[in-house]
């Protein structure tokens, strides 16, 4: 389903309670939230912390969809058990919250070759995904510029070396600083795309900036895209958590209509 998401990021965690943050998405008219696994927003992870967290996501009707993996150490050679001691606490939270799709963001390690920590990575998938196919979830990895998946392109031969259930997580703020056209790299990505993270090229609130979401919907429509579209972006004042819902609600429109 092509649900409207908001992901708890920057000028949303440390400022909000985990319920206020619940609250304010309910209200702003979102069908889901993206739950990222860390102590920002699930304290020390404990079961009480994420069944309080289930309990919300009922109490205002909210999906999850995704998960954050929330814990950026899976690129990291010298943190391999910790990576996949954390991987358990997030599938745990993915079973409980009903999430189908674990997103991660592969950052580079200081002292780490981007070489090593893509092997790093890889290792760490391989290990991940029998335990995701069980529970038919996935995994959607990020690119970022500088980062070891720098790019679309790179997401996308990862990928193809890798293992073909993996997918990518397309953030049009990154997609901008690609430069890349945004239709074309959708239909490049087609059905390696997982979900899409709305943001605004200057990484504020979508549909006040230069990035090209017409020709971006053109692309989702034709290659069937079926969501979730999940907001994030610095959140600076309260009420654009409403005026993103709707924006992303016009760009689902543009994606669904015949």
């Amino acid at each position: 389903m092509l649900s409207i998401c908001y992901d708890p990021y920057v000028g949303t965690l440390g400022r909000f309670t985990r319920a206020e943050i619940f609250e304010l998405v309910a209200k702003a008219g979102y069908e889901g939230i993206n739950v990222p696994v860390n102590q920002a927003f699930l304290g020390e992870l404990s079961s009480s912390e994420i069944d309080d967290a289930a309990k919300l996501a009922e109490k205002y009707n909210l999906v999850v969809p995704t998960i954050g993996f929330g814990n950026h150490i899976v690129t990291d050679p010298q943190r391999k058990a910790e990576a996949l001691k954390h991987f358990e606490i997030v599938l745990n939270v993915a079973k409980r919250l009903n999430g189908k799709i674990i997103g991660i963001w592969p950052n580079l390690p200081k002292n780490t070759s981007r070489e090593m920590a893509l092997d790093t990575l890889a290792d760490n998938l391989s290990r991940m995904l029998p335990a995701l196919d069980e529970h038919r979830m996935n995994i959607a990895l990020e690119f970022e510029k500088g980062c070891p998946i720098d790019n679309y392109r790179e997401g996308i031969e990862f990928i193809s070396q890798t293992d073909l259930r993996l997918t990518l997580t397309c953030d049009t703020y990154h997609l901008f600083n690609d430069n890349a056209a945004p239709y074309d790299a959708v239909l490049e990505m087609r059905e390696q795309l997982g979900d899409v993270h709305v943001s605004g090229s200057h990484r504020g609130e979508p549909g006040t900036d230069a990035f090209d979401f017409e020709s971006f919907a053109q692309g989702l429509k034709e290659i069937g895209f079926n969501g979730p579209l999940v907001s994030q972006y610095h959140l600076k004042d309260v009420d654009s958590i409403a005026r993103s819902y709707a924006f992303s609600k016009k760009l689902r429109e543009m994606i669904t209509t015949h």
